[in-house]
Formats: structure tokens, sequence, C-alpha cells
């Protein structure tokens, strides 16, 4: 799978509600998965970059190790874990605060300087790291435990498939006594988002990642375990903040 594909795959739930993006995306998505062109490729890479926070960690990823920001490793790295995420220096992560995400609709400069400052050690650039540490740069998602739940990618084991959802055995965010921890359940995640069919080949047994309550990709064992540990992490770092 492109790196492309992987970031569009993962931006396209939040994009079908407003949250981040453009208009044009899933259209442009739709494009590239029925004809995986190189034109549909230039194209959905373009439309990728108009997601100012998503585009800026890839970017930040992709410096840190050597890399092109649509390199599949690259978005492996931001949406489900593996060992690019190690490179990236903590100050490097600070000044993506202070220079990317702030500004015009974005956050305010004493609200990033502070975040910058107190910014525990250890965090990964993941997409974990936004939602549990950032919460919103841009206002549009109300900061809760709810809503950091459905913005996290989630993993679950596919036990029964349906007509555009399945029913996965996996885990929610919670908060007690102050910490937030994931606890164990079983949910139904749709397959379908924007009228894109995303896995029109999915069977029980499948290991998925799951994104605003929408299963957006098939994952093998080695990408469950790294995005299990990557999570596991920041969460722990995030109840430190």
């Amino acid at each position: 799978m492109e790196g492309a594909e992987l970031s569009a795959r993962f931006a396209l739930p939040p994009n079908s509600k407003k949250y981040c993006g453009m208009g044009s995306f899933a259209g442009v998505f739709a494009d590239y998965l029925r004809r995986r062109s190189l034109r549909n490729r230039i194209a959905l890479q373009e439309e990728i970059k108009r997601f100012v926070a998503h585009f800026a960690y890839l970017e930040l990823i992709a410096n840190a190790n050597g890399l092109q920001p649509f390199d599949r490793n690259v978005a492996e790295a931001f949406w489900i874990g593996n060992g690019l995420l190690k490179n990236v220096r903590k100050k490097d992560l600070q000044r993506l605060v202070l220079e990317k995400f702030t500004g015009k609709g974005k956050l305010s400069p004493a609200r990033a300087k502070k975040l910058a400052e107190k910014m525990p050690d250890g965090f990964l650039p993941h997409h974990t790291f936004h939602v549990l540490y950032l919460h919103t740069i841009t206002g549009v998602i109300e900061p809760s435990v709810e809503n950091a739940e459905r913005c996290r990618v989630g993993w679950g084991s596919v036990k029964k498939v349906g007509r555009g959802f399945a029913v996965v055995d996996s885990q929610k965010l919670a908060e007690r006594k102050g910490k937030l921890l994931l606890v164990p359940c079983s949910r139904k995640v749709l397959t379908q988002c924007a009228g894109i069919d995303l896995l029109p080949e999915l069977q029980v047994g499948d290991l998925v990642a799951i994104h605003w309550e929408v299963a957006v990709m098939k994952i093998g064992k080695l990408q469950l375990r790294r995005l299990e540990s990557v999570t596991g992490k920041n969460i722990e770092i995030a109840n430190r903040a």
C-alpha cells in the first residue's frame, strides 16, 4: 500500500465530518482507489498536503529519517507506529508546535508556547501525541475523553461482518481516578465512509485499525503490536503531563 493511500484511509473519517482537509478530498481519494494511476496518486498527495496537522507530522518524521513525507514507512510511523518515531527529537516536536501549529485558525502563540515548554520527555510523534496532548489546534473538536477515544487510532479483531459494518473485539479510552487507560470492549464499527467501501473483502478474524468509529484498513500482527506499544507509551506520558 502506498504511503498516500495509507494516510488517506485514516484521513477520510475526520474529513467526512468536516474536521480537517478540503471538501474535494473524498472524491479525489475515490478516484485514486478506482484507477491507482500516477496522476491519481499525485492528486491524492496534493489533497493530503492540505491537512495542516497531518502533513506537518509526515514532514517531521520524514525529515528526521532522511525520507519523503509520502514514504509508506513514514505514513505507517505516524498512524500505526514503527522505529522511525524514535529518531524525532523532543526539540523538533516542540518546534513543530511553535512554528506549524501557531497562527490564525490554530493555536495562539501563548498556548503554543505553554504546550511546548511543558511537554514531557518521551512523547513519540505518533497520532496519539496530537490526540492526548494537543487535543486540537483549530478548536473544531471539543477536548474530552470521549472525543479523544473517537480520534485516537484503535484496533480490533473482527468477530462479525455485516453490510457496511463489522463487530470487533477492541478497547476504548477511559478515565479512572484522573488517569487515562484502555479497557477491553466489543463494538460495532463502519467499514464504509463518504460512499467509499474501505474493506470490501473483510473477513472474520482479520485485524483492523479504527479511526472515528471506522475500520480503515487491515493490519498484521506486528503492526498491531506496534500500535499497542506506542499508544500505551504515549498514554503513560500523557498521564504525567
